[in-house]
């Protein structure tokens, strides 16, 4: 098969996305770029004032998803024969931070694979800066929890971010960790660029520099404190310059500018920089606690590739941390310790204490130079071309699919509104409060859920557990399970998306750890009110003939075999078979497979 058209998404060109871009052609594959702006007119644009950085704004976040959307539909004309699958990947990164969310939400259009490049988490961040609202907070949770459950790959560039976001949020079964990484080769250039003035300003002194965008996420605090305790006895060892944009900048310059040690020279242009980070011999990254779990510095990746030791002033359990101390390319202080910055900013000084980071720096740079994180890209490319591409077939199978469970499911809780109430009303009166019976179950890929039912046994008494179903089981509530008007409340969780109406039944949290790998396919799919195994033997067949039924299901789903389902199910409800296992009120506990 043809190698797959990989289009790589950011609405600023540039950066470690282009380098990509660059090294997987230059690795034969069919790679584009698709960007709003190139770096230069970026920067351009945000030094003309107030109403130039609005209308960037609006195009980087109104028109450009729109061209986004073109190139991905003119990249994925492609015809699908045999297995049908992709040949079109889309590697979206998270500028502007919807653009992911936006191109698989028009997936079923374009028919690419999306890959989601988290190169930073919302609402996460603007948590971090105190500039969230709740709403936009409740909102975009639920966004990012579609995203990175049905993405059909997700990349994070650290481990650590991984973790709190598929805590937070989901987990996606193909899941990378890449960092952003750097071009070695970027910084073999011997062109001077920079001002005369500014490279007599280094003289023979230890440079000090930060490159790049000092914001939010960064700590600029303790550089406040720590820079003029360091130069008030060491002003003759240093120097330091910042080459960066940023609110924290600004806070910097209005108390550090007139230093005679320190320069303020605003963003640079691309070969600038560079020399700026080769002239350099210490970079400054940072990082505020809060930010820990939410931002990587991709700038700690070109000083590596520039041969800078790192000072990082970072929180432990942060990936900027374990990245300098796994490697052991620099050294590490916790936010706020201005003392420990302070001490070693007066060890980097010295040339002799620097060069016993150089061997590790090399090898950091080289493990995270652009050329070797290809590799695992393409690794990635070719997972989802041969394990997890989704056919047309499938994606208009699962569309359908949800639109039937949401016209049915809120279609059925209006007609069904008398007897919810009746039923309510008989639950009260007999058994009191609660009316309903809530507890979590695991849903899609075995993340947990609130399912909701009508409650049909007494509530247990202190000490009583399972073994006393049978008996708190009352009249009202075997005829609830007898009719299934039990299960009503359930279509609420199939209209608000936990649930189908067709699919394996959802089963205790704890049954979890006790599936076989086989039995835990059951989770590949939506959790069902009805089922395959409800309609072959319900509660009367064995918990392993149950779910031989539900993993057939898995791989067998079609929208003709759902009718067949739904239709059998009337049949079933009606004769009132199968209610419970024998000698159980309704299954006994399942305890696992031998």
């Amino acid at each position: 098969m043809l190698k797959p058209i990989i289009s790589l998404f950011s609405s600023v060109g540039g950066g470690p996305l282009e380098r990509l871009h660059d090294a997987l052609k230059k690795d034969g594959c069919n790679a584009q770029m698709c960007t709003a702006f190139s770096p230069e007119s970026w920067r351009r644009l945000f030094s003309k004032g107030a109403s130039a950085r609005l209308a960037a704004r609006a195009l980087s976040f109104g028109l450009y998803p729109l061209g986004a959307l073109a190139k991905a539909l003119k990249s994925s004309a492609c015809t699908f024969t045999g297995p049908a699958r992709r040949k079109s990947v889309l590697i979206v990164s998270t500028n502007p931070f919807f653009l992911p969310h936006f191109l698989l939400l028009t997936r079923a259009l374009h028919r690419s694979s999306v890959i989601a490049l988290m190169y930073d988490m919302y609402p996460d961040a603007l948590e971090v800066a105190g500039k969230s609202h709740p709403l936009f907070t409740k909102l975009w949770t639920k966004a990012n929890k579609a995203l990175l459950k049905r993405a059909d790959a997700v990349v994070y560039l650290g481990d650590e971010m991984r973790k709190a976001a598929e805590s937070r949020y989901a987990v996606n079964p193909l899941t990378a960790i890449i960092p952003t990484g750097a071009k070695i080769d970027e910084f073999r250039a011997t062109r001077s660029v920079l001002d005369k003035e500014l490279i007599a300003f280094f003289g023979d002194k230890c440079v000090f520099s930060y490159v790049g965008n000092f914001g939010l996420m960064h700590d600029s605090s303790t550089l406040l404190e720590a820079i003029p305790a360091f130069l008030e006895k060491h002003r003759e060892d240093a120097v330091f310059v910042f080459a960066s944009t940023g609110p924290e900048t600004e806070k910097l310059k209005i108390a550090l500018q007139d230093d005679e040690s320190i320069r303020f020279l605003g963003p640079l242009e691309d070969d600038a920089w560079v020399e700026l980070i080769q002239r350099s011999h210490v970079s400054l990254v940072s990082l505020k606690i809060a930010a820990r779990h939410t931002s990587v510095p991709s700038k700690v990746y070109s000083a590596l590739a520039g041969g800078n030791v790192i000072l990082s002033i970072s929180p432990k359990d942060s990936d900027l941390a374990q990245l300098i101390e796994t490697e052991d390319c620099g050294i590490r202080v916790e936010p706020g310790d201005v003392a420990a910055c302070v001490e070693a900013m007066k060890r980097l000084s010295k040339a002799s204490q620097r060069s016993a980071f150089a061997t590790n720096v090399a090898r950091a740079a080289k493990k995270n130079d652009i050329s070797m994180l290809s590799e695992h890209w393409q690794e990635i490319i070719e997972s989802i071309e041969q394990n997890s591409v989704r056919t047309w077939s499938q994606l208009r199978y699962d569309t359908i699919k949800r639109s039937v469970d949401i016209l049915a499911s809120s279609v059925a809780l209006v007609a069904l509104c008398p007897i919810l109430l009746a039923t309510a009303g008989a639950v009260a009166m007999t058994m009191g409060r609660p009316i309903l019976f809530s507890q979590e179950r695991p849903g899609l890929d075995g993340r947990p859920f609130k399912l909701r039912k009508f409650r049909s046994m007494a509530l247990a008494k202190e000490g009583e557990g399972a073994e006393t179903d049978g008996v708190r089981l009352t009249k009202l509530g075997k005829f609830l399970r007898a009719t299934s008007i039990d299960e009503l409340p359930t279509l609420w969780n199939v209209l608000i998306g936990d649930m189908s109406l067709v699919g394996p039944r959802p089963l205790l949290t704890q049954y979890l750890q006790r599936y076989t790998t086989e039995q835990a396919r059951r989770h590949e799919v939506k959790p069902g009110i009805t089922g395959w195994a409800q309609i072959n033997g319900r509660n009367a067949i064995s918990w392993e003939k149950k779910f031989e039924h539900d993993v057939w299901y898995v791989d067998n789903a079609s929208l003709w075999l759902d009718l067949r389902i739904l239709w059998m199910t009337f049949g079933k409800v009606f004769s009132r078979k199968d209610i419970a296992h024998q000698g159980s009120a309704t299954m006994p506990e399942f305890m696992g497979s031998e």
